[in-house]
């Protein structure tokens, strides 16, 4: 299932990542969704790596998912960010996995210069590779993960202004 969602943000792009790469950011971030969740930036050999873990109670998720993960359902999702590219924008490589779960999202996040300020723009892929019940699974994690780039930008967005 593609997953493709775009939002403009009040600064640059410069000033967009350095609110990124903040290991303070992260974790206010991970934290405003639930409560058991950790968030680590680390600088990589030019790139910078945000990776954060949340832990959601599977409570109204469909059977199949609890069936499987018992009462929590954990995330792992990593952003590996590169350096600034000629133009001014800022690109990552973006994976989202579910522990127990063979459903995974992989795609990219762009930060782009705009006249105004810049653009986030996420594009990926989202996929369950259950039978007879991936696709129903994605449909049913696709809101949750709306929800999160929903509230990734307000967030972020909240900070640059």
């Amino acid at each position: 299932m593609k997953i493709t969602r775009s939002a403009p943000l009040p600064a640059g792009v410069e000033d967009a990542f350095a609110v990124v790469s903040t290991q303070e950011y992260q974790q206010a971030k991970v934290e405003a969704q639930t409560p058991r969740a950790t968030a680590t930036v680390t600088d990589r050999a030019g790139s910078t790596v945000v990776r954060s873990e949340r832990h959601l109670p599977t409570a109204g998720m469909p059977g199949p998912v609890v069936s499987m993960v018992g009462d929590t359902l954990s995330i792992i999702e990593q952003q590996t960010w590169g350096p600034a590219r000629s133009d001014g924008s800022r690109h990552a490589d973006l994976a989202l996995t579910v522990t127990g779960v063979p459903l995974k999202l992989v795609g990219t996040i762009a930060l782009s210069p705009t006249a105004s300020g810049s653009t986030l723009v996420i594009d990926a892929d989202l996929s369950c590779s259950i039978p007879l019940f991936g696709k129903k699974i994605e449909e049913a994690a696709r809101p949750a993960i709306d929800d999160s780039i929903d509230h990734e930008v307000s967030q972020l967005g909240a900070r640059l202004t």
